[in-house]
């Protein structure tokens, strides 16, 4: 079944998925805060705010940065707001805190909107292969009617359970991420300060049980060091954050991820937000 799509947020991501499901055949228009480049919407219906966007289409897809975000485009000047009720499906694939996931769930069914929470798992790359995997929480019904939309932009989807379960994965998704990514950094610069090559380092790495997709993608971006954003690094010292606290509220152990948080705010601080996350190596670097 074809969908009328409205997609909110035309980032490195949001814009791979909403051509990926207009490939597919469903109905998209596209709202972005910023003036989009020549070609980013090529095929594409543009929705000159929020409001238009959710008067035109039914399924209302959020792919922004953060909860400020969310708010801005949901109840902000010429939001999204006054068109929500019933009829409507609000997807939500922004990484947010599953605390303000619930508060949001909250808010939509009470105007009687649908919810469902779908952050994914994946970055540029697999954004633009169609190749993400879709970590959803809501109504179960509501979930397998949007398959078809998620199977345009992803390779799996997996559902967690009631909204906030989809936030609360992705949480714990990338909780392993950073943990993996300063592993591997670290694992190099100690490994140097013993005279040890990178290539030597990689090359045992990505030769054995270790292997993984996450650090073949990240090699030559180590080796040559150059950081092109897939994931910048500024989104995951937010994501981090967002898991610190969510592990406070819980009162739930994480070490990992405060010391993280830690590196990852010596990244901010010496200017490469804008890069891939895999440039935290050069805060540790920076610590010899």
């Amino acid at each position: 079944m074809k969908l009328a799509v409205g997609f909110a947020g035309m980032g490195i991501m949001g814009k791979a998925m909403a051509r990926n499901a207009a490939k597919a055949g469903h109905h998209v228009a596209v709202y972005n805060r910023s003036p989009l480049a020549s070609g980013d919407a090529e095929g594409l219906e543009i929705a000159a705010t929020p409001l238009e966007l959710a008067r035109c289409r039914d399924v209302l897809v959020l792919m922004l940065t953060g909860p400020g975000a969310v708010d801005a485009v949901l109840w902000g000047e010429n939001g999204m707001g006054p068109a929500l009720g019933p009829g409507k499906t609000v997807v939500n694939m922004s990484t947010v805190p599953p605390a303000y996931c619930a508060s949001l769930a909250g808010k939509l069914g009470a105007a009687g909107a649908v919810f469902v929470d779908a952050p994914v798992s994946g970055s540029k790359v697999p954004a633009q292969q169609g190749a993400l995997v879709i970590l959803a929480g809501g109504p179960r019904d509501a979930v397998d009617a949007l398959e078809p939309l998620f199977m345009s932009m992803g390779k799996k989807v997996v559902y967690c359970g009631e909204a906030p379960k989809g936030s609360m994965m992705k949480m714990s998704v990338n909780l392993l991420l950073a943990s993996m990514m300063e592993s591997l950094c670290e694992m190099l610069v100690f490994g140097r300060a013993g005279g040890l090559t990178d290539e030597a380092m990689l090359q045992v790495a990505l030769g054995g049980p270790l292997a993984c997709d996450l650090f073949k993608v990240k090699e030559q971006m180590l080796l040559q060091r150059k950081f092109p954003a897939q994931f910048p690094l500024k989104h995951m010292h937010k994501d981090l954050r967002f898991v610190t606290d969510t592990a406070t509220d819980m009162r739930c152990p994480a070490p990992s991820a405060f010391a993280n948080l830690q590196i990852f705010n010596q990244a901010m601080s010496k200017g490469l937000g804008e890069l891939d996350f895999a440039a935290v190596i050069e805060a540790l670097e920076g610590m010899v």
